[in-house]
């Protein structure tokens, strides 16, 4: 790109993708005259170095939810998001306005709903709201209702499911305690409601998130259009109804895309722990991972192992080479059963972790609960099985 390219671009940038800034002072000096040829190679190399500095902070602005959303303390590194960013799987979408690119909003009723990140690959995926000028007084918790059309399809009719969340605006510190990610500092805690969530950041917005599991439905390329119908809180318990303050129409439209990276393969063919189960292989992706289980003689596939056992094959975290153990938090997604192999295939999607697959090393698996001398319920070591 020359300079001249990077001058007719500044038009069209959008205030929204970048980084506030705070400039030193200098001292003052003698002003200096300079030739336009000179003055315009300078600003050339500025621009080129604003360029490089504008390009790396695209990949700090991550949304709330992918930044902090996995509970445990570990944030995705730079080169993480980087390689997210190159592969395709985080996308930040927007459309032409006025001449500008800017990201898809929606306002009514006093709130603005912008959607401020996708995550997607061929199994699932996760779109990102960001919702402005909804207020919530202390103990409230939000809600939403929504409903989403794919190439004018119903999502229903597409055989894709998945689920959705508010971020509740809490993280871990370097040392393990519960923090609000606005301000760092140590949670409420209630003996009878447990961790007090802080929805609203520091700006005062409210993140939403929607999971997507598609496996098997081709979606990039095709039109999402979203839709939601209005805000409010939820019930103060579970059983009570959820109440609609602000009621309205926010559609917002965009092209899915994502990663079609392959993931990485591995056929261990190892028992998981004590269970008649056979770990066959497994593919782990950048966002999405495919186990493929094959249990005992003894029982006619997954769902009567699953019941005959009390135990489900959950992926509980992912073994690094450098010994960290990564934790995914969700992974919903489907399953299928090949009567003839009698080998069961469960997808886990909607990781609200981002994955390095070239690092991973191992894989462990929940194995439940058990009870100590003092009658409490401990976790049970989990099982592990290499990855080599």
């Amino acid at each position: 790109m020359t300079g001249k390219d990077l001058l007719k671009g500044i038009q069209n940038l959008d205030g929204e993708f970048i980084e506030e800034a705070e400039f030193g002072v200098f001292p003052k000096s003698k002003p200096q005259s300079f030739g336009k040829k000179k003055f315009l190679l300078l600003l050339a190399a500025v621009l080129v170095l604003l360029a490089t500095l504008t390009a790396a902070t695209v990949y700090t602005r991550w949304s709330a939810t992918m930044q902090y959303g996995n509970y445990g303390g570990a944030q995705p590194s730079e080169q993480l998001k980087r390689q997210a960013d190159q592969s395709g799987l985080v996308v930040v979408p927007t459309e032409e306005k006025d001449g500008e690119q800017k990201t898809i909003s929606a306002t009514d009723n006093g709130i603005t709903v912008t959607l401020i990140q996708t995550v997607m690959d061929e199994n699932g995926g996760k779109a990102v709201f960001r919702i402005q000028g909804l207020k919530l007084e202390e103990g409230q918790a939000p809600w939403a209702w929504y409903d989403y059309l794919i190439d004018g399809e119903d999502w229903t009719q597409l055989h894709i499911s998945g689920g959705s969340q508010f971020f509740n605006g809490i993280v871990m510190d370097d040392a393990g305690n519960p923090v609000y990610a606005k301000n760092g500092k140590p949670i409420a805690d209630s003996p009878e409601k447990g961790w007090i969530p802080e929805y609203q950041l520091a700006d005062g917005s409210i993140e939403f998130s929607v999971d997507f599991s598609w496996t098997g439905v081709d979606v990039f390329g095709k039109e999402m259009v979203f839709t939601f119908t209005g805000f409010g809180i939820q019930g103060e318990k579970f059983e009570d109804e959820d109440i609609m303050t602000h009621p309205g129409a926010w559609e917002l439209r965009w092209t899915l895309e994502g990663s079609t990276q392959a993931p990485r393969k591995w056929t261990p063919n190892a028992k998981i722990g004590d269970w008649d189960l056979t770990l066959v292989e497994a593919e782990i992706g950048q966002y999405s991972t495919k186990m493929t289980y094959r249990p005992g003689e003894q029982y006619q596939d997954m769902n009567d192992f699953t019941e005959k056992t009390g135990w489900y094959p959950t992926p509980a975290s992912f073994r690094l080479k450098d010994g960290t153990d990564v934790k995914p938090q969700g992974g919903s997604g489907g399953g299928s059963w090949d009567p003839d192999t009698r080998l069961g295939t469960e997808v886990y999607s909607c990781w609200t972790n981002v994955l390095d697959p070239d690092q991973i090393v191992g894989v462990s698996f929940y194995s439940g609960y058990e009870l100590n001398d003092q009658g409490y319920r401990v976790k049970k070591p989990y099982y592990y099985i290499p990855l080599e």
